[in-house]
């Protein structure tokens, strides 16, 4: 309670302290001047009669007008931060979308960059996801993917980072991972992924992905780190699917 009202109290000692100072002198200069009796006490009692008597209606205009700017201040800022998680999540899925993805692998970038510390990433795609589509319809399809993205996210560590890249495909950014430890890990995905349940509509369906990783080599261009992966995602198709490719 006394936590509470501390900010109260000290806004309403500055005030009343401010009030008294500024009428104390005034009353001594016009007391030097003659304009009223020359008695100190007479002074301090007028100060602190005004100081009494104004602060609280001082304390109350200032106070309110304030707190409500500092409220819609607050209120805009929260606003502009939600435009700004909008703007780089998927609305489906509720993961980030691809440009808050590449942001992010970006940023990991030049961690890595600055720090000599590995990153990498691995491309997930979805197999044969188009017949989930036409057998069950797009909206099954659309839940299959939230369950999806939930289950990557459940399955990655805290600092890994997971983005929809398009369509059925997933983006994964490992931070402080080399090229063995993102191999482990999308085998621990490809596994759960394979072994679980996906509900659609009167049922469930089983499903596979086929991933895609590579390591950041220092310094080269993204488009030399994202075509390795491609290919190496391309080579999990082409080998069968339901496979993990690392190069």
């Amino acid at each position: 309670m006394f936590g509470k009202l501390a900010p109260l109290v000290r806004t309403l000692i500055a005030v009343g302290g401010t009030v008294f100072a500024a009428e104390l002198v005034i009353m001594l200069v016009m007391a030097r001047l003659g304009l009223v009796p020359k008695s100190v006490s007479t002074a301090l009692w007028d100060a602190a009669l005004l100081s009494l008597i104004s602060t609280p209606p001082i304390h109350f205009l200032i106070r309110h007008p304030l707190r409500r700017e500092y409220e819609m201040r607050r209120k805009a800022e929260r606003r502009a931060e939600e435009a700004g998680r909008l703007a780089v999540t998927d609305s489906l899925t509720q993961v980030l979308n691809r440009r808050g993805i590449k942001i992010t692998l970006l940023q990991a970038i030049a961690q890595s960059e600055r720090y000599h510390r590995p990153v990498s990433l691995a491309l997930l795609d979805i197999d044969r996801f188009k017949e989930v589509n036409d057998t069950y319809g797009h909206q099954a399809g659309d839940r299959v993917l939230e369950q999806v993205a939930r289950l990557l996210a459940e399955t990655l560590r805290a600092p890994d980072n997971l983005g929809r890249y398009g369509g059925e495909e997933f983006l994964l950014v490992l931070p402080e991972t080399g090229l063995d430890a993102t191999h482990v890990i999308a085998e621990r995905i490809r596994k759960r992924v394979r072994e679980a349940d996906f509900e659609v509509d009167g049922g469930t369906v089983k499903l596979t992905v086929s991933i895609g990783a590579t390591q950041f080599q220092s310094g080269e261009p993204l488009t030399e780190l994202f075509a390795r992966v491609d290919r190496a995602l391309y080579e999990a198709k082409e080998s069968g699917r339901n496979l993990v490719v690392a190069r």
